[in-house]
């Protein structure tokens, strides 16, 4: 018998997958249960209403852009050439795995207003991440700027973090909604993740363009 962890980490997982192919709206326990080879009272038994199943997917998608974010060090006084490339790669890297990480929870970032509508305790609870995200990007363009990755005004630093988070949570819908692709693959991915540095690139420093140039392998997406 399958250890009750394992089956409420499956019902999740299916769950995701399933949201993310059709929304949160046209999910249904029937084929949630059919899906995880479980019966639909068993469902039941982990979850009694889909407004609970939608706030533990938010929850874990919660505790792994925290776990990304707050894993970033406090800037601190460096040489910026020789930190420059390791500064680079660090905000490019967070920046490819917030893409990834939206990717694979892209339901939750798509289906905002059904989201909040089957579950409306979670909008606080956005509210409060997007808080605490935006305060560490936020901390990340400084650290950049400090050590001459980015030439960048304070008073740009509030619009460039806000436009970044737009764009990952929004470019999905917009490949979708504009560009026709009913099924948006890795390659849609990609795109979206050079939307994100679109926004970072006029900022950047002589120095930085120079380390673009010398190590392209570290600012490309890799899946």
């Amino acid at each position: 018998m399958a250890r009750p962890d394992s089956t409420r980490s499956r019902i999740l997982d299916q769950a995701r997958l399933f949201a993310n192919e059709v929304g949160f709206d046209r999910l249904t326990t029937r084929e949630l249960a059919a899906r995880c080879e479980i019966n639909e009272g068993n469902l039941y038994y982990y979850f009694k209403t889909k407004a609970q199943l939608i706030e533990a997917l938010f929850a874990q998608f919660a505790e792994a852009a925290q776990t990304l974010f707050i894993a970033l060090p406090e800037a601190e006084a460096v040489a910026p050439r020789t930190e420059l490339v390791r500064g680079v790669a660090r905000g490019v890297t967070l920046l490819r795995d917030w893409c990834g990480l939206s990717w694979r929870y892209r339901a939750l970032l798509r289906d905002g207003n059904a989201l909040f509508r089957l579950a409306p305790a979670l909008e606080p609870q956005a509210r409060q991440l997007n808080m605490l995200l935006t305060d560490r990007v936020t901390a990340l363009i400084k650290h950049m700027k400090r050590v001459k990755a980015l030439s960048i005004g304070d008073e740009a630093i509030p619009g460039l973090v806000a436009n970044i988070f737009i764009v990952s949570t929004h470019w999905l819908s917009y490949v979708i909604h504009q560009r026709g692709v009913s099924d948006p693959d890795e390659k849609d991915l990609e795109w979206g993740f050079g939307q994100i540095l679109s926004l970072v690139a006029p900022y950047r420093t002589w120095l930085t363009r120079l380390a673009m140039r010398l190590h392209p392998q570290a600012f490309g997406f890799h899946q």
